[in-house]
């Protein structure tokens, strides 16, 4: 017989079985004896062994993908890991990422990669205000209005009229100097919104190894977009 956990109820009017987390409980009617219960659950012991086999299956499943997933940060391979934990956090040790869930959390998916997106942008973020602040002083631009950072599919990077750059979360995965271009390109846009000959003049004045970078980003760009 399997442990289970016994709940009365003076409003409920039928015995019922809930299985869930890995526990069975019981629902009953305040007047019913345990004995009787113990009785009806005799004959529901091949479902509920059933139901946590599949409950077992399902998490083996779903964590499996997290404990083997690898992805590049600043060009180098990094290892990702979730494992339960008192708090859901990051920590990031060698060349892996730990990220625990608390068990409160309802979807461990979704947290998964909010954490790890919160994560990367992060460090991306830290990186490119580094940079603004040196290329800003190189090429006599002052800081930009505004920073943001999105996914997005077709574009590294954004410029405006209203002096907001926005560039794309997955540079996270790209080398140094392919990151340190897209800067360049983007502050360039803060003088001339096109790509004009004077465009890529200012460019190459700042960035002078430009094409080299570019081609990176052009024939390895697709290896960044991670797929959670």
């Amino acid at each position: 017989m399997f442990e289970y956990q016994l709940k009365k109820s003076t409003r409920r009017k039928t015995v019922a079985i809930k299985v869930h987390s890995h526990k069975v409980t019981v629902y009953a009617p305040h007047f019913v004896a345990k004995k009787h219960i113990d009785t009806w659950l005799f004959d529901k012991q091949e479902w509920v062994a059933e139901q946590l086999k599949k409950q077992s299956s399902i998490d083996d499943t779903k964590q499996y993908p997290f404990k083997s997933k690898k992805i590049s940060v600043f060009s180098e391979m990094i290892y990702l890991r979730l494992e339960p934990g008192q708090y859901s956090k990051v920590t990031s040790y060698d060349e892996h990422l730990l990220i625990t869930i608390s068990p409160r959390v309802k979807n461990d998916f979704q947290k998964y990669q909010q954490l790890l997106e919160t994560y990367l942008k992060e460090q991306l973020i830290a990186y490119i205000e580094m940079r603004l602040a040196y290329f800003c002083t190189l090429m006599g631009e002052e800081l930009p209005n505004d920073l943001k950072i999105g996914v997005y599919k077709r574009k590294w990077g954004s410029c405006n009229s209203k002096r907001e750059l926005t560039f794309n979360l997955h540079l996270i995965g790209a080398p140094y100097h392919a990151i340190d271009y897209v800067i360049v390109h983007e502050l360039a846009h803060l003088k001339y919104l096109n790509h004009s000959k004077a465009f890529w003049q200012r460019v190459e004045t700042f960035f002078p190894d430009y094409k080299t970078s570019s081609n990176w980003l052009k024939q390895n760009g697709m290896s960044l977009q991670w797929v959670f």
